[in-house]
């Protein structure tokens, strides 16, 4: 590689960056893949809003033990560069949610870090949130230990498909895995571990808060997620 490629994900060949394009295909294999944003021509055009790796809680999530109708417990501890999550799963299905109420997006690159500590590969799932309105109005990618993802939102309280569970061999298992979404308009570029997965276009929510959550499917199962860090970055123009 030279100063200015960097490593395709999926096959390991150099990429060479075009512009300041955030998304190239790689010129080996042909996958889409994620240009690292010190590597784009014109990195002036977005700036970092937040960047999060959980040393403390400066930006107030939730955090200690908690019952719900969904699940057991669940305890939320933050420090020493982790947002560690414990949760039991009461009822199958069930998802619990966190975010950070200061920054309000619409356009934006959502990047999040997260190790899946304990818990069977099929029994649960972590990811992003965002533009989130409440409890009822969000968009949610999340992956599994199995390889899968998917990709949904909900409007409303109800549930939409977007994307239902594909095998993905990017993801990594009881491995550090990194997710991120770049978002413009109605449109959305996923990607994990550097490789494009999925492209979209929904308009059901435009802006909103960005946050993470953790899906439980199993009534009893115990599983524990280590979130690492996460990073928002918006066009300069919006900051």
């Amino acid at each position: 590689m030279t100063a200015q490629s960097f490593q395709c994900p999926s096959c390991g060949a150099p990429v060479t960056p075009k512009g300041n394009a955030a998304v190239v295909s790689c010129p080996h294999c042909n996958t889409s893949v994620v240009v690292p944003e010190e590597l784009r021509e014109d990195r002036s055009q977005w700036t970092t809003i937040v960047f999060d790796n959980f040393t403390s809680n400066e930006n107030k999530w939730p955090a200690g033990r908690e019952t719900s109708e969904y699940f057991s417990s669940i305890d939320r501890t933050i420090g020493d560069g982790r947002y560690r999550w414990e949760v039991v799963t009461g009822r199958a299905n069930s998802i619990s949610p966190a975010w950070m109420t200061a920054y309000q997006v619409s356009d934006f690159h959502l990047t999040i870090h997260c190790k899946h500590i304990s818990g069977s590969k099929l029994g649960s799932s972590w990811g992003a949130l965002f533009r989130i309105q409440d409890n009822s109005n969000y968009y949610w990618f999340r992956i599994t230990d199995s390889k899968h993802f998917a990709v949904s939102v909900v409007k409303g309280g109800q549930w939409k498909t977007l994307l239902d569970w594909t095998l993905m061999d990017a993801i990594k298992p009881n491995g550090l895995n990194r997710l991120e979404v770049i978002a413009q308009g109605s449109h959305f570029v996923f990607s994990i571990n550097g490789q494009v997965v999925h492209e979209l276009d929904d308009d059901h929510v435009t802006r909103g808060l960005v946050g993470v959550a953790v899906e439980g499917y199993t009534v009893g199962e115990k599983t524990v997620f280590d979130f690492i860090d996460i990073a928002v970055r918006i066009p300069r123009s919006e900051s």
